[in-house]
């Protein structure tokens, strides 16, 4: 944080030990952080109403904000929390359908927070208070940024400036599946190679609500569910650009085969096509500089050259600027019905040959008689 770290740090009502503050924080001043892992999914629902109990003045979290005495206290608080309790006052839904019951708590500790951030109290964490560790493993890119984007989420929530955070809470490693790396990887870098196409905001909220997934406190099964939640987005959000489907008959030498791009976000999307052929039987090339409007799809024609007849396929590809693949390969099966070039020549010389063969015959035939006369 930029402002010194004081005497003890709270985080969630757990005191951490002295050994965890900066030696250089002798401050008179305690920091208090004010986190909790997520407990909601992507698109607003909460998995159970746990917050609506930790935000009460004798919660967990609501205990660290009320009854104390604020003149030698400066409070951390985490953007992501914010955001659930504000999605919270305006009445909220719990996954399996029943109301929420957390409303009038939740106005409550945004009003006691309003409160504290008008007279300079508040300092923003880090998003979902992440590890770094974990931040550096598998979205390597985003450290700086998070930092960064947190400050802002915060300032923009609490509608006043607040103090930035210059580091990481959680800093080490604690145990992931393997299976859960693995997701976590591929969902960030269809983040990735989405990213030109998208609003800065829902680019934002995608890099934001991965973050929140290495919170160090969140349970597994809490952890499985918000990832599976996710990553149920990110394929929506894989598929936001992409080809469809289609297979082809071809009857010529040389074919035009119209491939159809989709493109499923508000703005142009500039991409380039990476096409290989499965077998030798048919040559194409790759196809760039393809631009399809917002909301809408897109024909292009892609040539081909057909060396002989039977069975083939293309895999097609669909590139974004930066050379990242956006969505699935397509795989287009293809029915070469038709006699190539080199066929035709063959066949063409076999035929000539026969008819001069039977001429040169005819002629001995003649030759034979007019000696026998």
């Amino acid at each position: 944080m930029k402002r010194l770290l004081g005497v003890a740090l709270v985080i969630s009502g757990l005191v951490l030990p002295a050994t965890l503050i900066d030696s250089a924080a002798a401050a008179s001043k305690s920091l208090i952080f004010i986190t909790a892992p997520s407990h909601r999914v992507f698109k607003g629902l909460f998995i159970d109403d746990q917050l609506a109990f930790d935000l009460s003045t004798d919660g967990s979290i609501g205990s660290l904000l009320y009854g104390k005495k604020s003149s030698n206290i400066q409070w951390a608080v985490d953007p992501a929390l914010v955001e659930e309790v504000i999605d919270m006052s305006d009445g909220y839904k719990l996954i399996d359908g029943t109301e929420g019951a957390g409303q009038d708590v939740a106005k409550e500790f945004l009003l006691r927070l309003s409160t504290l951030a008008a007279v300079g109290r508040i300092d923003a964490m880090v998003y979902g208070n992440p590890s770094r560790y974990w931040v550096g493993r598998l979205t390597p890119h985003e450290r700086n940024y998070i930092l960064a984007a947190s400050e802002k989420r915060l300032a923009l929530l609490l509608k006043t400036n607040v103090g930035a955070p210059t580091n990481y809470v959680n800093v080490n490693y604690f145990s992931l599946p393997q299976s859960t790396v693995i997701i976590l990887k591929d969902d960030y870098k269809t983040i990735e190679n989405s990213a030109v196409y998208m609003d800065p905001l829902v680019l934002d909220n995608f890099r934001l609500s991965l973050t929140r997934l290495f919170n160090p406190q969140m349970s597994s099964t809490t952890r499985s569910t918000l990832l599976e939640d996710f990553d149920g987005e990110i394929l929506k959000l894989r598929n936001s650009i992409r080809l469809a489907p289609g297979r082809f008959t071809i009857t010529s030498a040389s074919q035009k085969l119209p491939i159809t791009i989709i493109n499923d976000f508000p703005n142009v999307a500039k991409v380039k096509l990476a096409i290989n052929s499965l077998n030798e039987k048919v040559l194409v090339g790759n196809i760039d500089g393809v631009e399809v409007a917002g909301k809408s799809k897109v024909q292009v024609l892609v040539p081909v050259k057909v060396l002989t007849s039977g069975s083939s396929g293309l895999n097609i590809s669909i590139i974004n600027p930066k050379g990242g693949q956006i969505g699935d390969s397509q795989i287009y099966s293809l029915s070469l019905k038709v006699i190539s070039p080199i066929a035709t020549w063959i066949t063409t010389a076999a035929a000539v040959t026969l008819f001069v063969a039977a001429l040169l015959q005819s002629l001995r035939r003649i030759r034979r008689r007019r000696s026998h006369e």
